[in-house]
């Protein structure tokens, strides 16, 4: 005769990989509560610049006009798009133009749609320890975003 023998509740192994999934879960929950890092807020901004910059340029080549973009104290301006942004608190942005005696600062970048009247331009983006440069080339007329390791 066989005796019954009924099934008192959890492993130790069973509660170990339950407490490990539960563990996890907790960890992911707490990793998007806390938002973004400086590194994640400056690829936000940097990717919206390039956006603007990319609008500007194709209204410039649909125009056959340059386009100016403003260089404000908090941010910038493209008066065609009706574009005014603002940088979040802590950013700061060094716009540089090359001419022939090498980089200088920008007041205002000029977008143009023809490739030999585009000029060559980078805005660098710190916040906090991170850093991002967007650059403009001249030739290709490419806009894009340089990741520093830092």
């Amino acid at each position: 005769m066989t005796a019954f023998r009924g099934n008192h509740g959890f492993s130790l192994f069973e509660m170990l990989a339950a407490l490990v999934v539960l563990a996890l879960a907790a960890g992911l929950v707490a990793s998007q509560l806390r938002g973004p890092g400086a590194a994640g807020r400056l690829d936000q901004v940097a990717e919206i610049l390039v956006d603007d910059l990319r609008q500007a340029q194709l209204l410039a080549r649909r125009g056959a006009a340059p386009v100016p973009v403003t260089v404000t104290e908090f941010g910038y301006r493209i008066d065609a798009l009706s574009v005014d942004r603002e940088w979040p608190s802590g950013l700061a942005a060094n716009w540089q133009r090359r001419d022939r005696r090498g980089w200088r600062d920008a007041g205002m970048l000029s977008m143009a749609g023809r490739p030999l009247s585009r000029e060559e331009a980078r805005i660098v983006l710190r916040l906090e320890s991170a850093e991002r440069v967007v650059r403009l080339d001249p030739i290709s007329g490419q806009i894009h975003v340089d990741r520093s390791t830092q």
